[in-house]
């Protein structure tokens, strides 16, 4: 009888130890955003760098009192109380990157933002002189993959636009490396002024998640129990000692 109800538990034990397992497994996956700063509700470029070249100037934070120069006016941030927008003073190439390493396993990632832009040239886009661009990059810079581009005959007012991509045979393939995000404003005909803002790079990846408390106790009861019914068979099998070998002389 006590062997036939170890034997139950056992079973019992290991159907609630896999479906525990499985239960962990299942969990084990957590989504993080690569990008610091994103919305740049802290109110300055920090994790961002920016560069420009000519008449271009850098990308600023706009709080909605920022006027840049040229013919574009004041405008509210996209979202929050805060975005960024370049501006220039002529013909030139603002850029705002990001640089991030990349987690050595990544399940899926999603590129994420929103962006307005006022472009002031009569003829509208030109590719690539008078274009606003999204790159993935390498560490040191070179593309690989362009993510956005404005095109002749786009609009040339666009008012916020959130658009999303899905990155993941890109940083799958560059798993444990680093990468970036790079924004360009090119202006080599007249006055072009893109804002950003609600960027994020959303990377699904496992995660370390140890089985919970109950299923390290309910393992420990189950040694238990084995090691309980083990020494009773054991016993079992053991002689009897001769009682009458101690009888007194």
């Amino acid at each position: 009888m006590f062997r036939i109800t170890i034997a139950r538990f056992v079973k019992r034990a290991l159907a609630l130890f896999v479906a525990s397992v499985l239960y962990s497994s299942a969990a084990q996956a957590v989504t993080v955003d690569l990008i610091t700063n994103g919305d740049f509700e802290t109110g300055n470029l920090s994790g961002w760098s920016t560069s420009s070249t000519a008449f271009a100037d850098d990308f600023q934070i706009n709080n909605g009192r920022f006027n840049p120069r040229g013919p574009t006016r004041r405008v509210d941030p996209i979202s929050g109380n805060y975005d960024v927008m370049n501006e220039q003073t002529g013909y030139g190439v603002s850029t705002l990157t990001q640089f991030f390493a990349v987690p050595d396993q990544v399940i899926s990632a999603s590129f994420n933002f929103t962006y307005q832009i006022v472009n002031h040239y009569l003829l509208g886009y030109d590719d690539p002189n008078q274009q606003f661009r999204v790159s993935l990059i390498d560490n040191a810079g070179a593309v690989i993959s362009q993510i956005f581009a404005t095109q002749p005959g786009d609009a040339t007012t666009q008012g916020a636009t959130a658009l999303s991509y899905d990155l993941t045979s890109y940083l799958q393939a560059g798993v444990g490396s680093t990468l970036g995000i790079q924004f360009d404003v090119e202006t080599n005909y007249y006055y072009m002024n893109a804002s950003l803002d609600e960027i994020a790079m959303m990377v699904e990846t496992p995660a370390t998640v140890p089985l919970p408390a109950s299923v390290w106790m309910m393992l420990a009861g189950l040694g238990l129990f084995v090691g309980l019914g083990w020494l009773g068979r054991r016993r079992a099998r053991d002689p009897v000692a001769n009682c009458d070998s101690f009888a007194a002389a």
